[in-house]
């Protein structure tokens, strides 16, 4: 009878034991994968890397376990150990090695094999348990555990994207699991005699990772400045991306996962030109659109032109335009734009919304990131560029920011040829200004009226832009753009263009 009993808790110890491996190994390549990203802005390329990796890694650990000659149980245990520690600081890692080093991609591959190693160890060791618990090794026991394993695979990947990665981010979610793996370690240890000194090692690497994880803003704060030239006064992993902030000497700039989006010293020069190209270009514009552009800094701009009525932004993270309205170094550099009566935001992407509203407006300004990965590509497709141009009223301009017109000429092209192919009845202008933070920094503008470009007066307040220096960009020295095929949904050209054009300034 007691036998009986304790055969069912070894059962369920197993199998739980399993189910969790299974959460931790896959959390641990998305992990891996969108660190990689995050880093090096190339998302394809990294879970490409981290997932072929990994599973190569796992195929490895597979046929390593037939040279151990420890209980196997033990030797599940101390695999589940060394997998929690390096699992769990594997974020902690590749932020140092990105930030010190120049061999972040060597780290990268070496943490993803290793843990791929760890991982192929799990299931052998697992059926080998079961047998000498007693169970005879049977392809209906295989079976059960490869079912577990695909279970919690699942699991993993609602688990990641909906709760660990925009509750916890990516470093506390990986102090997370790594604890997980080492509570399963000490779940099996338990079931059999295990030496002292490994319960006592493992208990350790428990406390260990438990005080990572408590500790993980604290950490990943100085692993930031590592990364930052500039002190960071505001950090956020929102349900999209990382947010930060940098403040050194009235020099206040944004980060968006890693990609810098404006320094206060130069921003004007951007917002301004993007906003006076389009607003100058129509009699008296009211109803304006800008997709993007949750910071505020455009909306400042436009809320000068004394004929606008109404300014709807919308901007998928909630966290930005929300940073935006609160965080007073940001408030006193958008003069509080987001609080103004008449500007709404709208929380949502920007291809579903131009897709599905069905209002029109005098100018909508583009100011996306730069495509860099394929969740960005649809924004820069001809499929959007279409659908944007059916929100615009017959004489209203649109007006896109495009990429450095140095760093990423290809891609500037690129951006100019699939707004022509998308926009086939409208003239289409690229044109760039310089701005120091970012270089020579482009645009393209299409309109059906290019009689009326530059017809409106400049409003009062700038600090960059005036009517001499606009007409020099736009019609005496516009930007030079060569014929490339048009980025579409189903053929996302852009983010390969751009990587390729920025590969050359990347250490890779």
């Amino acid at each position: 009878m007691t036998h009986g009993r304790i055969g069912r808790r070894e059962n369920v110890a197993l199998f739980t034991a399993a189910l969790l491996a299974a959460i931790g190994g896959l959390i641990y390549e998305l992990i891996l994968g969108t660190a990689a990203s995050y880093l090096l802005g190339d998302s394809v390329l990294s879970f490409s890397l981290a997932t072929g990796i990994t599973l190569f890694g796992m195929g490895i650990g597979s046929l390593l376990v037939n040279r151990f000659r420890a209980a196997p149980a033990v030797v599940f245990g101390v695999s589940e150990v060394f997998l929690g520690l390096i699992g769990g600081n594997s974020v902690l890692l590749l932020y140092l090695a990105f930030g010190r080093t120049r061999l972040h991609w060597v780290v990268f591959g070496s943490i993803s094999l290793t843990i791929g190693i760890l991982i192929g160890l799990e299931i052998p060791l697992l059926v080998r348990t079961f047998a000498a618990f007693g169970r005879r090794s049977t392809s209906e026991l295989l079976g059960k555990v490869m079912a577990i394993d695909y279970f919690g695979s699942l699991v993993a990947s609602l688990v990641f994207p909906l709760i660990l990665l925009p509750q916890l981010g990516l470093m506390r979610g990986a102090y997370l699991v790594g604890a997980l793996n080492v509570l399963v370690a000490v779940l099996v240890l338990l079931q059999v005699r295990t030496p002292r000194k490994i319960l006592w090692a493992a208990t350790a690497a428990v406390v260990a990772l438990v005080g990572m994880f408590a500790a993980a803003n604290r950490i990943e704060r100085s692993v930031e400045a590592l990364t930052y030239n500039d002190p960071v006064v505001y950090y956020q992993q929102t349900a999209y991306q990382k947010v930060v902030l940098t403040d050194y000497r009235n020099d206040l700039r944004m980060y968006l996962n890693g990609q810098l989006q404006f320094s206060s010293l130069d921003e004007a020069r951007y917002h301004e030109t993007l906003s006076a190209s389009a607003m100058t270009s129509v009699k008296d514009p009211a109803h304006i659109l800008v997709l993007g552009g949750g910071d505020g800094l455009l909306a400042r701009e436009i809320l000068r032109y004394p004929s606008v009525k109404d300014v709807t932004i919308v901007d998928i993270d909630p966290g930005v335009t929300e940073l935006a309205r609160s965080n007073r170094l940001l408030k006193d550099l958008n003069k509080a734009s987001l609080s103004d009566s008449r500007v709404s935001v709208v929380n949502d992407d920007a291809f579903t919304y131009v897709r599905d509203s069905g209002a029109t407006y005098d100018v909508v300004l583009v100011d996306l990131v730069d495509p860099s990965n394929e969740k960005l590509a649809k924004l820069y497709s001809t499929e959007f560029y279409r659908n944007v141009e059916a929100r615009l009223a017959p004489e209203g301009v649109m007006v896109t920011q495009a990429t450095s017109t140095f760093f990423s000429p290809h891609a500037f092209s690129t951006v100019a040829s699939t707004v022509a192919t998308s926009q086939p009845d409208r003239q289409i202008l690229p044109f760039s200004t310089n701005i120091p933070s970012f270089g020579e920094w482009g645009f393209v503008l299409s309109t059906k009226t290019p009689q009326n470009l530059i017809s409106q007066p400049l409003p009062e307040g700038l600090t960059y832009q005036d009517r001499k220096t606009l007409e020099f960009i736009m019609r005496t020295k516009p930007a030079r753009t060569e014929t490339m095929e048009p980025s579409t949904l189903l053929h996302p050209r852009i983010v390969e263009v751009y990587n390729r054009d920025m590969r050359q300034w990347r250490y890779y």
